[in-house]
């Protein structure tokens, strides 16, 4: 019997005593890309927020309950079953901290009316849930593989896989407090996380995916909408994509073998605006305040 490969480390240490990452995600990838300087921060330094992300823990709590209510379809049991799994899961795994939530559209009560009113109204969907190859439905696909040939390593996790009038899509829930609208929708095209995802769904698991699926959900004090959109996404934009990001983890090497990562003042005002804004403002000398 061969032995078991070692593990590739998520960061391994230069000849500087500084992090380099080596196994990426779309998370890191769409942060390095944002702002070197950020990157450097938050995902080799370690620096992170202390404050609670509601908004965060909001859109998790409605995909976790979204996904009980599929697992328990594929399981066989009712919408009323599937239904009490859901809402006991949230409630579990997301109740108290959505409780401190100060925001009517993304607490508790809101979450909760998400995932039930979801049931109620696709229970019986056009959207089915696909298959893997032993049986088990395309729910959580994990997936860590090697990508180009400088020792990069790319993993995720596919949500879900669905059949729509016999092709195969992602499908990517995503929470909001807009209209969904046309113009919402257009965001999500091109997409960083939805093209590696199925990249990694062609190439790696070998599934012939066409595009992917945005199931939104609009969610205010007392109401919530439910909008969804489908893109089919051609094999040349894929590729594109793939040579994109060799290009890009290539830079991150040359970035972390000078240990310089510059700032993209572009990017300063993106989401609200960067938490490490008022840091840039200052010499360099003087940052350690800040983090201290």
């Amino acid at each position: 019997m061969s032995e078991t490969p070692e593990r590739l480390r998520k960061f391994v240490w230069n000849q500087h005593n500084e992090p380099v990452q080596k196994i990426w995600d779309t998370s890191s990838l769409s942060t390095f890309l944002a702002c070197p300087r950020y990157y450097k921060w938050t995902v080799l330094d370690g620096w992170k927020t202390t404050s609670y992300g509601t908004a965060t823990g909001f859109g998790s709590a409605v995909h976790a309950g979204f996904e009980e209510i599929d697992k328990a379809r594929h399981e066989g049991d009712s919408k009323d079953e599937a239904l009490v799994r859901a809402v006991k899961l949230v409630l579990k795994d997301y109740g108290e901290d959505l409780k401190l939530s100060d925001d009517s559209a993304r607490g508790l009560e809101a979450a909760l009316r998400a995932v039930v009113w979801k049931a109620e109204e696709f229970w019986e969907d056009n959207l089915k849930l696909a298959h893997m190859q032993d049986g088990s439905p395309a729910l959580e696909q994990r997936f860590e593989v090697p990508i180009g040939d400088m020792g990069h390593r790319f993993s995720g996790r596919i949500d879900k896989i669905i059949s729509l009038d016999g092709k195969l899509y992602l499908v990517d829930v995503k929470t909001t407090k807009q209209s969904l609208s046309e113009w919402y929708f257009k965001m999500y095209m091109p997409n960083n996380q939805v093209f590696a995802y199925i990249w990694a769904c062609r190439e790696v698991l070998k599934l012939p995916v066409a595009g992917f699926i945005i199931d939104a959900v609009q969610t205010g004090a007392n109401f919530t909408r439910f909008a969804r959109s489908v893109f089919n996404v051609s094999k040349e934009l894929i590729d594109e994509w793939y040579t994109d990001t060799l290009h890009h983890l290539q830079i991150s090497d040359v970035y972390a073998d000078s240990q310089y990562y510059p700032a993209d003042f572009t990017a300063c005002g993106n989401y609200g605006g960067c938490k490490f804004r008022e840091t840039c403002g200052h010499p360099a000398s003087q940052r350690y305040i800040f983090f201290e």
